[in-house]
């Protein structure tokens, strides 16, 4: 069996450490910024734990705020500065040559004064230090778990002051691309600390600025699809205030460090149709970190919320230590923290409507609370509508398969507790160089279970699709040709034909690796990549329309307050069943034209039969 897997992460590791720090004191030439614009007072400080850039503190310039495109940062969130601008697409300039990314500008700062706890100038003699953490793209530790792209020996970032005196900015600190495990090998750490002195008068003035950017390059590749977003550099804790003094690292601040996990054990949201008691977890893994110097007494609780903003459920952890980050690099153990009960029957619709639920968990340091509250709280909304979703809809990487055959096959397995109707895909594409993935063709495609592994094809398209890109993060849905009644377990997924990389999105925060299959030769494997693909099923109505023609234009079915209406000029018996095929409707061949209308019926799938014609599809919505 010829084969060259199968698998190609379009982010890959970079090359060797290179010197980290150079000062260079370069002018560049000043862009004017609004002239009214309010600027900002000391201290200024973001740890991107919200989960959209602050327009307060920041000019918007591409730059992502995240949770998950760095494992383990100082606290919840970071920005991240790579190759796409803030639509999703490749820069303009973007080239096999190095072209500027994305830019992280600060709204202008006054850095002449104080006004707490009262007026008065600044001077040199303050001790002001500008201080942040970085980690490069592309993770750590295995291969298979690594997330995002590591920055190239020739790509950088680089950190520019504005001197409002000149009005110009100077290059004050950069570094070259290197992988996190080399940078760890040097220093003992992962998220490096840096600081920088302000002892300049020139930059003691009102409207002073700085401002992060990177270089970035593509890899020499030609592979349409391959050549997509690239050179990740994560940005956290930037901190800028009077009084400190070097590697001032420590913050009173006990904070959140991962995103808040669902309440599902294997999903991140699943049809209101197929959701069981027995889908919910027993306990919500959390991570807790302490920036302190010294253990801190902490608070936790959780309290879950309905869709209608009602108290379903509300948890007290009680009071724990948190230990000190910084000693041996731990996080809270305590298991009433760090891995609360989840004793919370969730009411199973009947009706099966889409609904949510929200879950908010929250910590609190003493009794005043800590330096920075913004990252003592964090949120997950559990949603329960008409798909299935392993992934949290942002993608850290591409995914596709690299094969000399032009048969090349992605599945996806999906376990259903009650039958249902497929009736369409939600997929994400990321974005290649020069459209270079829009051209490939793929069937949606669907498989039974052959113990295990996908089994023989219960639904294949019988026209070919192509990648489509609607925006950042959204996903396009591809409604299936025909609707597709299924019950256990299934493998949805995409048949190519040919062997080019589809960059379809790839969640690496949450793993389900173990639900994966490919095929580019004679059997199907299973992946190792740690992940999940952006590939979601849709169920029921919703993805389909709601009245359906017959081929014949002297009959006309359709929908009227959830009743079936049939009208026909045929001699002939009506038959209704249901999605499980069983006849719920008979009526006797009418003597002429005739209108039959039932009862008012369920929401769901049913196939109308008149005589013995083919059976029509109609949907009834809820």
């Amino acid at each position: 069996m010829q084969r060259i897997v199968a698998i190609l992460l379009l982010f890959l590791l970079g090359n060797t450490l290179a010197a980290q720090e150079v000062l260079l004191p370069l002018c560049r030439q000043h862009t004017p910024q609004p002239k009214n614009d309010t600027l900002v007072e000391l201290p200024f400080f973001d740890d991107f734990s919200s989960p959209a850039m602050s327009r307060s503190l920041w000019y918007l310039g591409g730059t992502f705020v995240n949770q998950g495109y760095a494992p383990l940062p100082p606290t919840i969130g970071m920005a991240t500065l790579d190759a796409f601008d803030e639509e999703g697409d490749l820069y303009p300039t973007a080239t096999g040559q190095l072209f500027t990314g994305d830019t992280l500008l600060s709204r202008p700062i006054r850095l002449d004064s104080l006004f707490h706890p009262y007026s008065r100038p600044i001077s040199p003699s303050d001790s002001i230090y500008l201080s942040f953490f970085y980690l490069p793209g592309g993770g750590y530790g295995n291969m298979w778990e690594r997330i995002g792209d590591t920055p190239e020996k020739q790509d950088s970032l680089i950190l520019e002051f504005f001197n409002p005196t000149d009005s110009c900015w100077e290059r004050v600190w950069s570094t070259r691309g290197y992988p996190a495990d080399t940078l760890f090998a040097h220093t003992g750490s992962y998220w490096q600390f840096h600081d920088i002195p302000i002892r300049d008068t020139r930059y003691l003035r009102a409207g002073f600025q700085f401002r992060f950017y990177n270089l970035c390059s593509l890899d020499n590749n030609n592979k349409p699809g391959l050549l997509s977003n690239a050179d990740q550099w994560n940005i956290d804790y930037i901190s800028l205030n009077v009084g400190r003094h070097k590697a001032d690292t420590a913050s009173r601040d006990v904070a959140f460090v991962n995103p808040a996990p669902s309440l599902l054990r294997h999903y991140q949201a699943m049809p209101a149709r197929q959701f069981t008691l027995s889908d919910m977890r027993d306990s919500l893994p959390l991570t807790i970190t302490n920036r302190f110097t010294e253990e801190l007494a902490t608070t936790y609780s959780y309290t879950v919320y309905d869709n209608n903003g009602q108290t379903l459920t509300t948890y007290n952890g009680g009071l724990e230590n948190t230990p000190v980050y910084w000693r041996n690099h731990s996080y809270q153990t305590a298991a009433a923290h760090a891995m609360p009960p989840l004793d919370l029957t969730l009411p199973v619709a009947t009706d099966h409507r889409p609904t949510s639920y929200t879950v908010v968990h929250g910590l609190r340091e003493g009794v005043s609370g800590d330096n920075h509250p913004q990252n003592d709280t964090i949120v997950f909304t559990q949603i329960f509508d008409n798909y299935y979703a392993y992934d949290d809809g942002t993608p850290e990487n591409g995914y596709g398969l690299n094969s000399t055959s032009p048969d090349v096959r992605l599945a996806c397995r999906f376990t259903l507790n009650t039958e249902d109707t497929l009736t369409a895909l939600h997929l994400y594409f990321n974005r290649a160089y020069a459209n270079g993935n829009n051209n490939i063709r793929f069937y949606i495609t669907v498989w039974d279970d052959n113990n295990g592994h996908p089994g023989n094809i219960i639904y294949r398209d019988c026209d070919r699709r192509s990648p489509l890109f609607e925006g950042f993060n959204r996903y396009v849905r591809y409604l299936l040709e025909e609707p597709l009644i299924c019950s256990g377990t299934i493998y949805v997924g995409l048949q190519q034909t040919s062997a080019d990389y589809i960059n379809l999105g790839f969640d690496r925060n949450n793993d389900a690796s173990a639900h994966i299959f490919y095929l580019t030769g004679t059997e199907w494997q299973n992946t190792i990549l740690r992940g999940s693909l952006m590939l979601r099923p849709a169920f029921g109505h919703s993805a389909t329309l709601a009245t359906i023609q017959p081929e014949q234009t002297n009959n006309r079915i359709h929908v009227q307050d959830n009743r079936i209406v049939v009208e026909t000029h045929q001699s002939a018996p009506i038959t209704i069943y249901n999605i499980k095929g069983q006849p719920i409707y008979l009526s006797r061949p009418p003597d002429g034209p005739s209108q039959t209308i039932t009862q008012p019926l369920p929401s769901g799938l049913y196939l109308v039969r008149i005589g013995t014609d083919p059976a029509q599809k109609i949907i009834i919505e809820p």
